[in-house]
């Protein structure tokens, strides 16, 4: 099988690399076309994976669009040239455009119910469309739901195993209570409109946390800002994040992305931001998520988590066993169909 993807968010990376590290075990060919998005082309290259640079993420509607005119025009070329037998999308466009255009099955997987916009250009040409049970729109017959959420992908034991190791190469160690805060430029296309409540207080909110034990906290972010030389403040290789967050002792993130991944490792998450998704709602049944509005409710909530930190973590990972008891294995399920796909073909 020849298999074409484009992934336009380091997310994305992370979500596939076990399905393209699987296929390409069996023998199977996978070129990746990215797009050079916050920490994308590093994981990749971590990653060791087979990919094709095409485009600079612009920050701007009018640039977005080029970008994505460019992205159209460099997808079709590839796709000329690779002859892929199926490709597959996580919610871009581009390539559902070429694949319809030249006659190549699509698979697309969508995790954001509020991307509209991406909905309406990739809707009309893609053949098959994947989401995870927890999605709160019908997307009709080509939809085809699996009863998973999307961090299992890449964060069910099966796959990953978190290294004690990684937290020491910061300094960290097993008795440092640290946080985990994730920040987000807010200038993506479903992001318009919306905002966080830590939008430029993340000075006063790491002020706060230091009142409430947490002695260290690992920045990951899309939007710099100042910390006035915190030496209590550090970022880490985007590769080590993972590892950061199953051992860190809280996380508080305005990114869906890393809410999600901190919450299904087991460990207390915050999520400051007010989209909704289905998989949102999903972790909230299983206490592994807390939502909060505003920069008040988000210090309420720290202190309830703070009150009793041991059992606080051991309520977190409970509730981890039985989301991974209960949910299938989605690499295996999306792997099968794109051979079922290029079999039929």
């Amino acid at each position: 099988m020849r298999l074409l993807a484009e992934f336009s968010h380091p997310a994305q990376v992370h979500k596939f690399k076990f399905l393209f590290r699987n296929l390409l075990a069996k023998g199977h060919h996978v070129l990746i076309l990215a797009r050079d998005k916050d920490v994308m082309i590093e994981l990749l290259e971590a990653e060791g994976l087979p990919f094709k640079n095409i485009s600079k993420a612009k920050t701007t509607l009018p640039g977005m669009a080029l970008e994505l005119i460019s992205r159209e025009v460099k997808t079709f070329k590839t796709a000329l040239t690779y002859k892929p037998d199926v490709m597959l999308s996580a919610h871009s466009v581009a390539i559902t455009h070429v694949g319809k255009l030249l006659g190549i099955p699509v698979v697309l997987h969508d995790d954001t119910e509020h991307a509209s916009l991406q909905q309406k250009l990739y809707m009309p040409f893609a053949d098959y469309i994947i989401t995870s049970s927890a999605y709160m729109k019908d997307l009709g017959k080509r939809q085809i739901r699996i009863n998973s959420v999307e961090p299992l992908m890449y964060l069910h034991p099966t796959y990953f195993t978190p290294d004690q190791n990684v937290p020491s190469k910061y300094g960290l160690s097993k008795k440092t209570p640290y946080a985990v805060l994730r920040l987000v430029s807010w200038n993506a296309a479903h992001d318009v409109g919306h905002s966080s409540p830590l939008a430029g207080r993340c000075q006063q909110l790491i002020a706060y946390l230091k009142t409430r034990g947490i002695e260290k906290f690992i920045l990951s972010t899309e939007a710099p800002e100042v910390f006035a030389n915190d030496s209590d403040v550090q970022t880490i290789n985007p590769e080590d994040l993972h590892h950061i967050l199953a051992f860190a002792s809280l996380c508080i993130s305005e990114g869906g992305s890393v809410a999600i991944e901190a919450a299904v490792l087991g460990t207390p998450t915050i999520l400051a931001n007010p989209l909704q998704a289905g998989l949102f709602a999903l972790l909230e049944q299983y206490d592994l998520l807390l939502r909060c509005q505003t920069l008040d409710e988000v210090f309420k909530t720290v202190e309830l988590l703070q009150a009793n930190p041991d059992s606080t973590q051991k309520k977190w990972k409970a509730a981890q066993q039985r989301l991974i008891s209960e949910k299938d294995d989605m690499t295996v399920e999306i792997m099968q169909l794109l051979l079922h796909i290029t079999e039929a073909e």
